[in-house]
């Protein structure tokens, strides 16, 4: 199950732009707890030091004002997962039992995929493929090697 900080990562993920040479970069930790402390529709205040311990997972319970403050944020930039409230903190919604048996409804289901399948969907036809033949090279490193049986037919 996602946890606040996973949610969290992933909505900076979601929330990248293009840079001047094209690709995406998320904004600072920095950026967003200055952008949240200048905010005039609300009074909190937050330090990139907090903002990164919610990041990192060592601090779980922010007050509703601070995440209200880092929905409002979120909410004012171009994404494509839920922001709201009820996203950050909720837990993900068990599969039904209906939902296929092979592991495609688990995956979409984790925010981390999503933020990448979303950042994907953006990317130009030729980057995508590039991106698809980097992910090949770390499925095939995570892949145990071949067994001598199936390699040169040796017995």
């Amino acid at each position: 199950m996602a946890k606040l900080a996973e949610r969290l990562n992933s909505w900076f993920a979601d929330a990248a732009t293009p840079d001047a040479v094209g690709r995406l970069r998320e904004p600072s930790t920095s950026e967003v707890a200055k952008a949240i402390s200048d905010d005039t529709r609300h009074d909190v205040t937050i330090s990139r030091s907090y903002l990164t311990a919610l990041r990192n997972g060592s601090q779980t319970n922010p007050t509703v004002s601070v995440l209200s403050a880092i929905v409002t944020y979120f909410q004012s930039r171009d994404m494509t997962l839920p922001v709201s409230v009820s996203a950050l903190i909720n837990e993900t919604p068990a599969a039904s039992p209906t939902e296929s048996k092979d592991g495609w409804a688990e995956a979409l289901a984790d925010r981390q995929v999503q933020s990448i399948a979303m950042r994907a969907g953006r990317l130009t036809p030729e980057l995508r493929e590039q991106l698809l033949s980097i992910m090949d090279v770390l499925d095939s490193s995570a892949k145990p090697p071949a067994t001598g049986d199936s390699a040169g037919g040796r017995a």
